[in-house]
């Protein structure tokens, strides 16, 4: 039997454990997709000069970006897998804990949404 001070500081590590593994998920999605968006403006140069209000990004740009991508998160797919695996498991057990204590308290913030100033 926990005491509710162990039981709290259980509770901060397992979501601080969960916020990491969520942060390291993010990080790498984000890294694959500016790799899929450098890889595709490699691949796609452009030879003609666009005044400052045209786009440069066309529809071929975005389809090859999106086959680029798809191969990229083929490749990853393991890790990622592994990561989301892992946070289903920690969201699992931490849902568990609170209902066996009955901790009805609200779960930490720990990626507030960002407000202007």
């Amino acid at each position: 039997m926990l005491t509710r001070v162990q039981l709290h500081a259980r509770l901060e590590r397992m979501e601080a454990c969960l916020a990491a593994n969520r942060h390291q998920l993010n990080a790498i999605e984000h890294k694959l997709n500016d790799r899929a968006e450098a890889e595709t403006i490699r691949r796609r140069p452009k030879a003609r000069d666009y005044s400052r209000r045209t786009r440069r990004w066309t529809g071929a740009d975005e389809a090859e970006f999106r086959r680029v991508r798809d191969s990229m998160f083929s490749i990853a797919a393991p890790e990622l897998d592994r990561l989301r695996r892992r946070i289903e498991r920690q969201e699992a057990a931490i849902g568990a804990l609170r209902r066996k204590y009955r901790v009805n308290a609200d779960r930490p913030d720990f990626f507030p949404a960002w407000k202007p100033g």
